[in-house]
């Protein structure tokens, strides 16, 4: 009798990650310049050590019966050198590959580094907690014997009560947001970017924290600020992922996982002549309103609960429902530890990471900041052709240059 293959069951979040396949593919990519070479037996050596802690990473993905499987992937179909370009590694199909791969095209003294994470795998702070696990073991640090990797989100949703919408979002519940691009198809893949330097980035720290903001708070109201010009419109409402692991109970756990809530609704009135200062107040505002009633948690606990009892097609209609895609859309990933982040005799010059690449007419902002340097990027899905193609190029980099423009408009102000 053949053996059957080792299967690995999904979590909660990871199921609603894999139902919106079909519209938003479920990948994440960190890219890296990286000054040396890299040693390619060691990073394969410690992908196989990361394995035994995160089996996940070399299991293909079953959507039919939503679980990892195990069907023999070793880290030589995780590690891919090549010379030549990267199309490659942005198109994954999760179900015929390991989720987690590597992709270097090695150059005369640097190297072009994309890693590419499953988010139905991870989310993430957890795609960045698996790339720390795999530099410190490259450089040889040891792990605790013990180390376990944490899955399981119903130890974070105990003694959690969400409490009623805030009044602004009651009030513009039915609004949305029109898409910033046309909706024809496309096969062009486009990662576009647009960095703030290090000394305008702690200028920014220096003039949120004097107006009580975040820097998070600082980058969507940038975001709905141009969403509202170009539309010409004065109300913006967007989505703002949250991380959940501050609700985890222990705080230093491995959470290689998807441990992600959502803000659905971050609502913006801006009206005309209205300053950025002002709308500040009300991003900042509004969102620690939504998080003093625990808005991210929505659905989530209910979802939780009858995940493992449910048929699947009663969960996939349940999750579009409450998980509506928006064609607008919002994520900042954060800061990328330059200390963790590290490979021995390397220096990574510069990093960022992205989410998907997105289909026509969707276009999302992602923000993440790495040695102080803040890059804000679209990965998007353009036309068939080049003048499309560039259309649809001219039309992101517009956006992300607007957005930047925005908040250094806003610090040069006196």
């Amino acid at each position: 009798m053949e053996k059957q293959p080792n299967r690995i069951p999904c979590e909660s979040l990871d199921f609603v990650e894999a139902s919106h396949r079909h519209r938003v593919y479920p990948l994440m990519y960190c890219h890296m310049e990286i000054i040396g070479h890299l040693d390619i037996e060691r990073l394969k050596q410690s992908v196989s050590l990361s394995s035994e802690i995160v089996p996940e990473i070399l299991c293909a993905y079953d959507f039919k019966k939503n679980c990892f499987v195990d069907f023999g992937y070793t880290a030589d179909d995780v590690v891919r050198y090549t010379t030549e370009n990267m199309t490659s590694a942005l198109q994954q199909d999760l179900d015929r590959h390991p989720q987690f791969q590597i992709f270097i095209i090695s150059q005369r003294n640097h190297e072009l580094v994309i890693a590419v994470m499953s988010h139905i795998l991870a989310d993430g702070e957890g795609f960045l907690q698996y790339l720390y696990l795999l530099a410190a073991l490259y450089n040889g640090k040891r792990q605790n014997k013990n180390i376990e990797n944490h899955r399981d989100i119903s130890p974070l949703l105990k003694n959690i009560h969400v409490l009623a919408p805030t009044e602004q979002a009651k009030r513009h519940k039915h609004l949305s947001i029109s898409p910033l691009r046309p909706a024809e198809t496309g096969n062009q893949f486009l990662c576009l970017t647009s960095q703030i330097s290090s000394r305008d980035v702690e200028l920014i720290h220096q003039k949120a924290r004097v107006s009580g903001a975040t820097l998070n708070d600082v980058f969507m109201n940038a975001y709905a600020r141009v969403i509202a010009q170009l539309q010409n419109i004065n109300t913006v409402v967007l989505p703002c992922p949250a991380d959940l692991r501050r609700f985890y109970p222990e705080l230093d756990a491995l959470t290689i996982a998807n441990m992600a809530g959502i803000y659905r609704r971050i609502t913006v009135e801006i009206p005309p002549g209205c300053s950025f200062g002002m709308t500040l107040q009300q991003v900042h505002g509004e969102l620690a309103l939504q998080k003093s009633r625990y808005r991210c948690f929505v659905g989530i606990k209910a979802l939780d609960r009858i995940f493992h009892k449910a048929p699947r097609l009663l969960l996939e209609q349940a999750i579009k429902a409450t998980y509506r895609l928006t064609p607008v859309s919002y994520t900042n990933f954060g800061v990328i530890s330059h200390e963790k982040l590290c490979f021995t005799n390397c220096t990574i010059q510069n990093c960022f990471l992205t989410g998907t690449y997105r289909l026509p007419p969707d276009f999302q902002l992602t923000i993440s900041t790495f040695k102080n340097r803040c890059t804000l990027n679209c990965t998007l899905i353009g036309g068939k052709n080049d003048e499309e193609c560039g259309q649809d190029e001219e039309c992101g980099q517009y956006i992300l240059d607007r957005v930047k423009n925005e908040i250094l408009n806003w610090i040069e102000y006196r």
